[in-house]
């Protein structure tokens, strides 16, 4: 197992020095053995390097469960995501916490993320860019709220377990870093969108500020998110009923459904999971768990409730006219009627019910009616039945 530690050299660069010396006047050897700087290893054999060879990736492989249990302490994982250009898409992270409060963040180049969904309780996040989010059950926490531990001793994982490196970090938890429920989150998952093929190594950190910490987590290889229909945004569930699905939007699922929808899942409008949806509601039939309608979304991507469609109300001439024409001139009196949930624009086939209830047709003369679902005027031949048969935009 390696061991991080200074070394100096005499030359700028591991590639082009001669030695490694254990002392900055380069007066000392250091000890014979491989050395790195992460991209080049070479031994150095009775005090002089050999050859320069490439390191390979030392990090976890994406695509493996990780178990973790010990003391308080920072605990570190590299892991491997993929270096071709197709190893790109979303990285979906699920971490379980169980009860006692564990901090997470994980860093992908310059960019760190930090925001977890839970199954019970939706969004963990810190308010502090950059820092952990501590999740975990709220009579399980050691006090961590606003302080500071100046020593944590750092295990960091070498492919099956974790092992001290034997050294520290000091760590202080932010109140804005602690985001912990009445129970245990259970599962939770993140979101990491990996664009490009490099860099490929996520550093997770994930602190256990109490006497002990166990969780586990899991990484997926990186992938597209699946697609479903949607329309765009609302301003309300009933202004999303009314809408057709003309779009495509993508969530990453807490219940492993990718293009079916849930609560508390994350919802992009790019398959990297790059660009959380903005804030609002969306009709999206078929795409939504339990036979719902539609999905409404908080200002962090986090699906927060979820709905069915009632029935479409519609304006209708209470008189028929003889074409699309006249009928589109409108008529002075007019009454509500009601069609079933989904039609929200006009079907052949849909019918024109009384009321809400949907059980007794509209009756009236057969012929051209005018109608209108508030957002546009129709011109539409409808039955005795109340059956719309034919119709046009006005």
């Amino acid at each position: 197992m390696a061991v991080s530690s200074t070394y100096y050299l005499n030359a700028p660069s591991l590639g082009s020095a001669t030695a490694v010396f254990s002392n900055a006047a380069l007066t000392t050897l250091a000890a014979d053995g491989f050395y790195s700087d992460g991209v080049i290893s070479r031994e150095q054999v009775s005090g002089v390097l050999l050859p320069q060879q490439t390191c390979p990736s030392c990090a976890t492989p994406c695509g493996e469960t990780i178990n973790a249990s010990g003391g308080q302490g920072i605990y570190l994982l590299d892991l491997e995501t993929g270096t071709t250009v197709g190893d790109v898409g979303a990285v979906i992270v699920r971490f379980e916490p169980y009860g006692v409060p564990d901090g997470i963040r994980g860093t992908l180049g310059a960019n760190v993320y930090n925001k977890l969904v839970s199954s019970v309780d939706g969004l963990h996040k810190s308010t502090n860019a950059g820092s952990f989010t501590y999740v975990g059950q709220t009579g399980a926490d050691c006090g961590i709220s606003g302080t500071t531990y100046p020593a944590l001793a750092e295990f960091t994982y070498n492919g099956t377990t974790f092992i001290a490196t034997g050294d520290t970090q000091s760590v202080t938890v932010a109140p804005g870093d602690v985001s912990l429920g009445a129970s245990a989150p259970g599962n939770c998952l993140m979101v990491i969108p990996k664009l490009t093929a490099s860099p490929s190594i996520i550093n997770f950190e994930v602190v256990g500020p109490c006497s002990g910490t166990a969780w586990q987590m899991s990484v997926a290889c990186p992938e597209l998110l699946t697609g479903f229909s949607s329309s765009v945004s609302a301003v309300s569930s009933v202004a999303a009923c009314a809408l057709s699905e003309t779009t495509t939007y993508y969530n990453a699922s807490l219940a492993d459904t990718p293009g079916t929808v849930g609560l508390y899942d994350l919802v992009f409008a790019d398959a990297y999971g790059a660009t959380p949806l903005t804030a609002g509601f969306y009709r999206a039939s078929g795409s939504i768990t339990g036979g719902n309608d539609w999905f409404q979304v908080s200002s962090a991507g986090v699906v927060i409730a979820l709905g069915t469609c009632g029935p479409v109300a519609y304006t209708i001439d209470n008189s028929a006219s003889g074409s699309a024409l006249s009928a589109c001139s409108g008529s002075t009196t007019t009454s509500t009627v009601y069609a079933l949930p989904g039609y929200n624009v006009p079907i052949v086939g849909m019918i024109f019910y009384n009321s809400t209830s949907l059980t007794t047709p509209f009756v009236g003369s057969t012929g051209w009616r005018k109608f209108s679902n508030g957002v546009t005027n129709y011109a539409g031949e409808v039955n005795s039945s109340g059956e719309l048969t034919n119709y046009s935009t006005c």
